[in-house]
């Protein structure tokens, strides 16, 4: 038997595999770590947060991989846009569980969005770590299932922090509220817990609330229901795109409350868009004076050319978890992950961060708040007492005083 053709063909098939081998690999690129992201990226409501949040990220990712990565491999991320939309989220969310496969999925914003994911994806029982949603709806949902992770602090959290604020350091304590609320999950449950906490600590104010529809061109007729209350503190709590459309209305309709307290007031855009005075609870500040934060504020800084807004050091931070869950696990195998992140420790921007249990949750990070006011055009922080850098100033000029 002539054995020749046979060595032939088997030569070329070793030299194309061979060529297949090569080419594949570059196409592919070293294995890495993937890494589930779903942040609305592209609507005006949230864009602003979910993109702040996306350079956080970004930023954390470039510090791990020029460190070698996790597990010796790079960090990539899988990004997918909900749009800020429920039945986006939970396409985009499904595939990356089922399809893309990924051992986390980090990111989320809207409690409303949230709340429809979670409900949809529960079923997978995916390792999620949360960055937004407020809402004890979704607390109630899934704050108790191992696999569940959250960074933001939730309502109480939040309205209790706002209401010790207006009882023990507003002088004289504000006797009328009126609450302008989104009509979501998130504005909607963040009234109630201000309405009842407000009544189980024996506040002194009276409260008008009213529900408006976020991304709104105008919230006129809000105002003018506000204006006829006459209160002392005119409380937003919206979205960012919301504030500024809120303030040019105030201004139109020459409302002038004691004071506009908002959700969220750092926003760097703000000073521009909403000018002085304007003051607010906050979950974070780049005027920390904490070592991390400055670092933060810094790189930040040289990189983009202004402040961060609290989801960039949210998101750096999560990410900087996960890598060190991932090292602990030692693997990406789902319970080791779990476990991993469970007993992850770390000084960050936000200050010493660890998943801890409060409320209803096994797995919560932040749980501490901070109020603080726009003055100069820098914002001073007003509470807690150990972080302060200033006094509030109340009553605010009316919009004739400040001129402009």
């Amino acid at each position: 038997m002539d054995w020749k053709p046979l060595v032939a063909v088997v030569a070329i098939l070793v030299i194309l595999g061979g060529i297949y081998y090569i080419y594949s690999g570059r196409e592919k690129g070293p294995e890495s770590v993937r890494i589930g992201i779903v942040l609305p990226l592209s609507t005006a409501s949230f864009a602003s947060a979910g993109q702040e949040c996306y350079r956080g990220m970004q930023m954390a990712v470039e510090e791990i991989n020029s460190n070698g990565g996790v597990l010796g491999k790079p960090i990539e991320l899988v990004v997918k846009d909900d749009k800020g939309d429920p039945n986006t989220a939970i396409t985009v969310a499904t595939d990356l569980i089922t399809n893309e496969q990924v051992p986390i999925i980090v990111g989320f914003y809207s409690s409303t969005v949230t709340y429809a994911t979670m409900n949809a994806i529960k079923q997978y029982q995916p390792i999620v770590f949360v960055m937004g949603a407020s809402s004890v709806k979704v607390e109630s949902l899934v704050g108790k299932e191992r696999w569940f992770f959250h960074m933001h602090p939730w309502d109480y959290h939040r309205q209790g922090t706002v209401i010790d604020y207006f009882l023990h350091y507003i002088e004289p304590t504000p006797q009328k509220i009126f609450v302008a609320y989104e009509d979501g999950v998130y504005g909607s449950t963040s009234y109630s817990y201000f309405v009842n906490m407000s009544r189980e600590v024996g506040a002194p104010w009276d409260i008008k609330g009213e529900p408006f529809k976020s991304g709104s061109s105008d919230f006129s007729a809000i105002i003018l229901k506000a204006k006829d209350y006459d209160p002392d503190v005119f409380y937003i709590v919206g979205y960012p795109a919301d504030y500024p459309v809120f303030f040019r209305n105030a201004k139109e309709n020459d409302f002038n409350p004691k004071l506009i307290f908002i959700v969220a007031p750092e926003f760097p855009e703000y000073p521009k868009d909403i000018g002085d005075y304007v003051a607010g609870v906050d979950v974070w500040s780049p005027y920390l004076d904490i070592p991390q934060a400055k670092d933060f504020v810094a790189k930040f800084q040289s990189q983009y050319g202004r402040l961060p807004e609290y989801w960039a050091p949210f998101c750096y931070t999560a990410i900087k978890m996960v890598a060190q869950g991932i090292e602990k696990a030692g693997s990406l195998d789902r319970e080791a992950l779990i476990s991993g992140l469970e007993s992850v420790q770390m000084d960050s921007p936000l200050g010493p961060v660890s998943f801890k249990q409060t409320g209803n949750t096994l797995h919560q990070v932040v749980d501490k708040l901070y109020v603080v006011q726009w003055q100069g055009g820098t914002v001073v922080i007003l509470y807690p007492d150990e972080f302060k850098t200033g006094e509030l100033i109340y009553p605010v000029p009316t919009w004739a005083e400040r001129g402009g």
